[in-house]
């Protein structure tokens, strides 16, 4: 598999396929896997966040979740396989779930969104292997994690925001044995129905940026990650170390 770095934050080649492929092989592995799906405002925030970047570069799979990444390789004369965007390996997974006998478990987003996506999910893909949900406003962590022990999933959903979810997991995961966790932000919202994906020809020409912050203007803060991303990568060493 191979690895690559932008601003040293690893990515790996793969593809949506791939990855999907590599789940599998983890489920059956055991162990404790880190899933990350990087986007360029987690490269920026790795930038200023020593300990964020280590688990990132520790994780067992990065995929690239989002075109700046594509473009930032194709700089430094790599090409990334395809653009493996959370929300798309989220659903993938659900749809897969029953066939593969994979338990999947929705941590994050406000009251009632985890479960309304579950049963969303579950109308859509009838045969979804869900065992469980939970908002991410626990009091402690101690309560969740009697919930997980019991549930035993084999997929956690953490939906907490980055870099949280990716610390919850990284700091839970052997005393929990669930063998995959992914970070996958907004996407129980988006299969909620509290928040709508792009149109497909904005996904295509890479604008669903654009259609983030049209709905959400909010965001423009967050926003300025990609021209500062894309400023940082002109101006780095080739190296990319």
């Amino acid at each position: 598999m191979e690895e690559l770095k932008i601003l040293g934050v690893k990515v790996h080649n793969v593809s949506l396929m791939e990855t999907l492929s590599k789940i599998e092989n983890f489920i059956k592995q055991g162990g404790c896997n880190l899933i990350v799906t990087l986007g360029t405002e987690m490269v920026m925030n790795a930038q200023k966040n020593q300990e964020f970047k280590n688990i990132v570069n520790s994780a067992s799979l990065v995929c690239a979740d989002g075109a700046g990444l594509l473009w930032a390789t194709k700089r430094y004369g790599k090409q990334l396989k395809e653009k493996v965007a959370g929300v798309e390996l989220f659903e993938e997974i659900v749809r897969l779930s029953g066939e593969k006998n994979w338990k999947l478990f929705f941590l994050g987003a406000d009251e009632g969104i985890a479960e309304t996506a579950k049963n969303r999910l579950i109308e859509k893909y009838p045969g979804a292997n869900i065992v469980g949900t939970h908002n991410g406003y626990f009091k402690n962590d101690n309560e969740i994690k009697d919930i997980l022990k019991q549930a035993k999933p084999d997929i956690l959903f953490l939906a907490l925001g980055s870099p949280k979810q990716e610390n919850w997991y990284n700091n839970h995961a052997k005393e929990l044995n669930i063998p995959v966790g992914i970070g996958v932000g907004g996407s129980f919202d988006v299969f909620a129905g509290k928040v709508s994906r792009a149109p497909k020809w904005m996904i295509k020409y890479s604008l669903e940026w654009l259609y983030r912050l049209l709905c959400q203007p909010s965001r423009w803060k967050r926003m300025l990650a990609l021209p500062l991303f894309m400023i940082k990568v002109i101006f780095s060493k080739k190296s990319h170390d």
